[in-house]
């Protein structure tokens, strides 16, 4: 603690130097939202500059401001005919231009009508055909909220309808009691894997995020009823977009904080045309225990990412873009280098060598067809892949090999969509999305001898083994965007799936209503048919026909989406310009998710509670699921250097197996609350002074309960069926600071921070696993008091 509040002062010690008044450029281009043609004659102004700095779009679109004092602004866009756009909160440093790209939505104002300027909502997403629970997130954000540690994963814990899924070691996102397996992951167009290192089979989340906010630019984030361009997902979708590199100046990133030591390089390739962005992280505990820092028996954990986009610029063919995005990550974990005291008092002492890997990379071309039209496509491959060893300690510490796991999954796609603006009133917008996948997996472990109080080893068991296994995932998409007048929006339109590897297939309807009852006050309305692919290696599961397991069939193969219908309300009131209070009521139930044709409590619906998912052949879509709930957000948008956000969800979430009973899922926590509030102060010396802090209180873990009796007279551990996700642990309370400094310099910005999680060292319960040795359940608790040292500078 000592050592925590010696780093707290020396970082409010930097505010006392003295240096003179900075700026620096702000430039971009202006285009019409539905067309993406550049709008000549934009008048774009920074707000409360005094004397008033402004600029106007060339014939190109672009704008630029010179001498702009380093700080928060707010900028103004207008342009006749179309709907005002204020941008707050843009952070203009010393060290590195700013490069905007805004886009502007024609007015539907008739011309007898009397105008009434629109305010811009701070909230409001990207994507305009997202009208019901939906939000944008700026960059800023997963930097600047305490504990989101620059992981856009951790930041939309925050937000209404989301819980972590009750693991601090996993940024998991759990949207309104679904799986985190229902989120789908989309990066510039492309449909992505788990963008997290350490992620293993049958995760969408792990401890370190593989994106990089460095590179990402403002994105949304949608968590029901989304609109009929995204498919495959049955519960929310992050939409991420990465930025351009600077394509008139060379800059730089130097950082190092809890995703590691990182570079990062842009600048122009050809006459202010084309740019590169580039940037390599490296393991921050890795690159420490090579400066000989230890970090006892098992090692520290290691990974590495690359992210980078090439802009080729405008060509007469259109424009070009390359983007890649990659990381690999490992962990040893060796019982075997402990003491030999120690090692026999552990439940299960075992040697685990875990290594996984992903990858993104896509070919982004866009066109324009006509004034009113373009079409955009994105040619992608994309894969992941992860590698389990076990070995099991005997009492003599010889190691035995009792698991060896190794899958992957590979993805080559093609999404192409029409963008067609008819009027200022209707647009349309159609897709195709085409996906190859190649699978293979080998999963080996070791029966338990039964007869032996399951201690020791019988027979090395083959689980499946299997190597190419193709199918081909088709999609097609159409909406129909109707802004009736200036207070209603409607978007209606269907989505198509078909699975080619056994012709199944989905017809989704979508729709979404948004009505403005008076100036600051609206209404929402959405409904979506979504469905979803089983995960990947559930179809290739086999029913083996002999004990020898010599002639084996796939019992799955035949499984279809499993498909939930969404109704969500809502309600917004804008109290001023940067406060609003939303509120959101929903139901989803949810059919055709697979089940055991036996009766039993298992069911799909609960894969990503664990590491890995259960291999069970014979499934039947027999299964159903309900969610329902509603959620509550206070938000102030920052402004004057002040911001909280507030947001109270209310939820049940429940699902009937094959044993014909109502039960709560592995997700149903009931409830979750959040808390945030931050202040800025100004210095003297072109510095800025941050005191951030959050406050989570969720329910608890739901658990599967151990039957003690049985795993007593067993000798491991075995599971209550009858109670499956009954209990749960103790309610949820976290609590995290976050304190920064920011120093501009001339031609450099310095920053530094802390970021301390669970400041109280509350000890939250993560497991319980029954020990043989003691012959009692023993209860794991979660990380305690967790300091996060950062800095960063930008030149």
């Amino acid at each position: 603690m000592k050592r925590l509040l010696s780093i707290t002062a020396l970082i409010i010690c930097f505010s006392f130097t003295a240096n003179a008044q900075l700026t620096q450029t702000v430039r971009g281009t202006v285009t019409d939202k539905e067309t993406n043609t550049e709008l000549i004659g934009a008048t774009i102004i920074l707000l409360n500059s005094e004397p008033v700095l402004g600029a106007t779009t060339d014939v190109d679109g672009k704008f630029r401001i010179s001498n702009v004092p380093v700080g928060r602004h707010t900028i103004k866009i207008t342009y006749t005919g179309y709907k005002e756009v204020v941008v707050p909160d843009v952070i203009v440093n010393s060290a590195k231009e700013v490069v905007m790209n805004i886009t502007m939505e024609e007015d539907v104002v008739e011309a007898s009508e009397v105008v009434v300027t629109a305010k811009s909502d701070p909230g409001k997403t990207n994507n305009e055909l997202v009208t019901v629970s939906g939000r944008s997130f700026t960059i800023d954000q997963t930097q600047r909220y305490a504990g989101g540690l620059g992981d856009p994963s951790r930041m939309a814990n925050n937000f209404a309808g989301v819980a972590g899924g009750g693991n601090d070691q996993r940024n998991d996102i759990v949207i309104r009691g679904n799986s985190p397996l229902g989120l789908l992951w989309r990066l510039e167009g492309v449909d992505i894997p788990n963008p997290n290192h350490f992620g293993n089979q049958g995760a969408n989340g792990g401890p370190v995020s593989i994106l990089n906010n460095n590179t990402l630019s403002n994105s949304d984030f949608i968590t029901g009823a989304f609109p009929t361009e995204y498919g495959n997902s049955l519960s929310g979708v992050f939409d991420l977009k990465m930025r351009d590199g600077n394509n008139e100046k060379y800059e730089h990133t130097a950082q190092i904080g809890f995703s590691g030591v990182e570079f990062m390089a842009e600048g122009p390739i050809k006459k202010s045309k084309s740019s590169f962005l580039v940037n390599y992280r490296y393991s921050t505990l890795d690159f420490l225990s090579k400066l000989g820092f230890s970090f006892g028996s098992s090692g520290a954990p290691r990974w590495q990412d690359l992210t980078m986009k090439l802009n080729f610029g405008k060509t007469r063919f259109g424009n070009f873009s390359l983007f890649a995005i990659g990381g690999i990550s490992g962990t040893l974990i060796q019982d075997s280098k402990k003491e030999a005291s120690e090692i026999a008092k552990l439940a299960n002492p075992q040697d685990i060598d875990f290594n996984s890997g992903m990858f993104a990379t896509g070919l982004i071309h866009t066109i324009s067809l006509s004034k009113n039209s373009y079409m955009k496509t994105v040619i992608s491959t994309s894969g992941e892949r992860n590698r389990t060893l076990i070995d099991s300690l005997n009492p003599s510490t010889q190691k035995i090999r009792n698991l060896a796991r190794e899958t992957y999954i590979v993805r080559n796609s093609i999404h192409s969509f029409v963008n067609q603006k008819l009027n200022a009133k209707h647009s349309l917008k159609f897709g195709v999305i085409g996906t190859r996948i190649s699978a293979g997996a080998n999963d080996s472990f070791y029966r338990f001898d039964s007869t032996s109080g399951g201690q020791n080893y019988s027979s090395w068991v083959r689980q499946y083994d299997y190597d190419n296994k193709e199918m081909f995932l088709g999609q097609a998409y159409g909406n129909w965007n109707w802004k009736i007048n200036e207070k209603a929006t409607l978007n209606a339109g269907l989505h198509y799936n078909h699975l080619f590897y056994n012709n199944s297939n989905s017809i989704e309807p979508r729709a979404s209503l948004k009505y403005k009852l008076a100036t600051r006050h609206s209404l929402s309305f959405g409904y979506g048919m979504h469905s979803q692919m089983q995960p990947i290696p559930v179809y290739f599961e086999l029913t083996h026909l002999d004990p020898m397991r010599t002639q084996s069939i796939e019992t799955n193969r035949n499984i279809k989406f499993t498909k939930s219908n969404h109704f969500i309300a809502g309600y917004e009131m804008l109290v001023n310009q940067n406060v609003r209070f939303k509120t959101e009521a929903y139901y989803q139930y949810l059919n055709n998710v697979a089940v055991t044709q036996n009766p039993s409590t298992y069911s799909t619906i609960n894969f990503g509670a664990d590491f890995g998912f259960p291999n069970v052949d014979s499934l039947v879509n027999k299964g159903l699921g309900r969610n329902y709930g509603v959620e509550f957000t206070v938000e102030r948008f920052f402004n004057k250097g002040f911001y909280y956000l507030g947001t109270l969800s209310l939820y049940e979430s429940e699902y009937l197996a094959s044993d014909n009973k109502w039960r709560n899922t592995a997700f149903n926590g009931n409830f979750v609350a959040n808390a945030l509030v931050g202040r800025e102060f100004k210095t003297k010396n072109n510095g800025i002074l941050s005191l951030n802090l959050r406050v989570t209180y969720a329910g608890g873990r739901r658990y599967l309960a151990v039957d003690l009796d049985e795993s007593r007279k067993k000798g491991y551990q075995v599971f209550d069926d009858s109670k499956a996700y009954a209990e749960r642990e103790k309610d949820f309370f976290r609590t995290d600071f976050r304190i920064g400094f920011k120093k501009n310099g001339k031609r450099v910005t310095h920053e530094w921070a802390i970021d301390i999680q669970n400041i109280f060292n509350i000890q939250n319960v993560l497991t319980r696993q029954y020990n043989p040795k003691t012959g009692n359940i023993e209860a794991f608790n979660q990380i305690g008091i967790f300091p996060v040292p950062f800095y960063r500078a930008q030149f």
